[in-house]
Order: structure tokens, then C-alpha cells, then sequence
């Protein structure tokens, strides 16, 4: 009974170490991908030394950004010791990337293989165009799938919402929800954004939320996208948010936010860490930024 009494006793500092451990690995990762963004590159360097001190796995984000600046650094050959103690599925999310893709480990990876290479167009087109109504010309994408910008729509965001709307409904329809191995990691990115901007038939939006919540349990699509579907549709209905993505006002005059009515606001960055977004702090300044 007496070593029992130890355990109990001591079993909440374990697992507030590890709690902690978890913290600081989230928090350094998200410095070092701000550092990056900077073009700080010895200083984000040298927080991706440290992210692997801490941590022998990193998660894909951040191995990927430090991959890259070790690569911007002309370190080829840290990446190549990195990239060879990935195992394959980790190889096929990360090799399609531009400054690995030339790398031997990359060689049979570096090619994302789709199923539907007509839809993977379409489905990316309307991405662009979606983008292209806000004006944003998504250049990377552009150059990649050799889209003829002359065909995009120059309506409006709202016609345009409409119209891939409609077209999405069609493709689920047909298809069921798109996986990663039908379209590609680009399309899913699109389509995730074209049901985010559905603002307009928002019970459809809502019925979206659980193909989401299933493409991110399979990989298909990061858990930030799962976050920022459930917050706007809680905006939509009136009621508060749960990870904090929605500001109700950004004034960069005054350097001030304010959040959308937020649950929980005292555990908030827990939820964000755990769903895989940057801390909120974080996340006002970058909102300050732009």
C-alpha cells in the first residue's frame, strides 16, 4: 500500500512532464516556422536542432519547413541523412515537395500518383478560380498544372462560390467525397476551401463536416481544416467557436483582434496544439501581418 500511495503520488508529475514536453516541442516548431517565413534562416536553423533534440519524430510540418532550411543552407547532405530514416508513407507525403523531389530517397515518390489525373484538374481549376475571385493568383498552381488563366471566371467571388458549389455537389455525388489517392493533395486543399466558402447554402456546409473530420482521420487533409469548417459553421449558427479561427474584428491600424465569441478561452491553445494549429498568440500576429 505504501509504494501504491508513492505512484499516485507521483504519476501527476509525469504526466505533466510529458504534458509540458508536448508543449514546448508545439510551441518551438511553430517559432522555427515563423522564423522561417522571416527568412531567419540560422535562427530557424537552430530551432529545428533543437525540435530534434527534443524529439526523434517530428511531425510532418515540421520536418518538412526544417528539411528546407537546412536545404536553403546548401546542407544537402543533413536532409539526405533525415530523409533516409523516413519510412514510406512519410516519403510519400513529404517527396512531392520541389526541394526534395530531385533527392535519391524521393526518386520513386517525387510524382504524386492520382487515380483521377481529369478530375485532379478540374477539381484544382476550381481551386484557382476560386482564389482568382479574391485576387489571389495562386502562381505555384498555375505553373504546376499549366492552367490557361484566360479561362477562369472574372465574376464575382458569390457566382463563383456558386458555381464550384454546384459542381462539388455533383463530383460527391458521383464519386462519393474525394480521397488523396483519387486527386492529389492539391485538390483536396481545393476542395476543403470551396466548402468553406459555402457560406451561402449552409446546410450543405454542415452535412461537409463529417467528410471532412474522415479525410483527416485518413490523412487526406490536415486537422486545421477540420478546425476552421466547425468554427465557421458555429459562426454561421450563432453560436461560440471552438478553436479560435474567426475574429469578429482585425484593426492592423491599431494592432488590435478581437475573437469570435470562443468556448473554453482558458484551454484554447490546448485544443489548438492538439488538432495541430500555432498557438493563438501566434495566430493574432500573423492576422496583424497580413
Amino acid at each position: 500500500m505504501k509504494y501504491l500511495s508513492l505512484l499516485f503520488l507521483y504519476f501527476p508529475f509525469i504526466v505533466q512532464s510529458q504534458t509540458t514536453t508536448d508543449e514546448a516541442i508545439w510551441k518551438l516548431g511553430w517559432r522555427m516556422w515563423a522564423s522561417s517565413m522571416d527568412e531567419k534562416l540560422e535562427l530557424a536553423e537552430m530551432q529545428f536542432d533543437s525540435l530534434l533534440n527534443l524529439t526523434a519524430t517530428p511531425e510532418r510540418r515540421f520536418l518538412t519547413i526544417g528539411m528546407e532550411i537546412k536545404s536553403k543552407l546548401g546542407k544537402t547532405d543533413v536532409v539526405l541523412e533525415l530523409l533516409n530514416k523516413q519510412d514510406e508513407a512519410m516519403l510519400r507525403q513529404i517527396c512531392t515537395k520541389p526541394f526534395l523531389s530531385g533527392l535519391l530517397p524521393c526518386a520513386e515518390y517525387a510524382v504524386e500518383k492520382v487515380e483521377n489525373k481529369a478530375l485532379q484538374m478540374e477539381l484544382i481549376t476550381m481551386f484557382v478560380n476560386d482564389q482568382y475571385a479574391r485576387g489571389n493568383l495562386m502562381h505555384d498552381l498555375v505553373a504546376n498544372y499549366q492552367i490557361d488563366t484566360s479561362k477562369l471566371s472574372r465574376s464575382g467571388g458569390v457566382l463563383v462560390d456558386e458555381q464550384n458549389r454546384n459542381r462539388l455537389k455533383k463530383i460527391i455525388t458521383e464519386y462519393g467525397f474525394p480521397t488523396r489517392s483519387l486527386v492529389g493533395n492539391d485538390a483536396m486543399r481545393g476542395i476543403f476551401i470551396i466548402i468553406q466558402h459555402a457560406d451561402r447554402d449552409k446546410e450543405w456546409q454542415k452535412l461537409q463536416l463529417t467528410n471532412i473530420e474522415n479525410a483527416v482521420k485518413r490523412g487526406d487533409m490536415d486537422g486545421q481544416n477540420y478546425a476552421y469548417l466547425y468554427d465557421r459553421i458555429k459562426m454561421n449558427s450563432g453560436e461560440k467557436q471552438l478553436y479560435g479561427t474567426q475574429f469578429s474584428k482585425v484593426d492592423r491600424a491599431n494592432q488590435t483582434t478581437e475573437l469570435f465569441d470562443t468556448e473554453d478561452m482558458k484551454n484554447l491553445d490546448k485544443r489548438r496544439r492538439e488538432i495541430g494549429m500555432m498557438p493563438i498568440a501566434m495566430y493574432k500576429a500573423l492576422m496583424l501581418k497580413n
